[in-house]
């Protein structure tokens, strides 16, 4: 009799050890797929449309002329 009692407390000690990774699964799932979606106005004046370079020109070294100091 004390055998079976032994045995039934080790498989329900089992199965709550396993209800109990289930739930912090569960718990550790629904933090990762939260999400909050924030959108924001942006007017169409805010950046100005970039022009495309040529595959030529990427790349190549653009000579300034250095400024030139006013005295004050």
């Amino acid at each position: 009799m004390a055998a079976i009692h032994k045995t039934i407390v080790r498989i329900a000690a089992r199965v709550l050890r396993i209800l109990k990774t289930i739930m912090v699964l569960r718990a550790w799932t629904k933090e990762v797929a939260v999400a909050k979606v924030i959108e924001f106005y942006v007017p169409n004046n805010f950046r100005k449309a970039l022009k495309w370079v040529p595959e030529v020109q990427r790349g190549k070294i653009l000579e300034f002329c250095p400024q030139t100091k006013k005295s004050a």
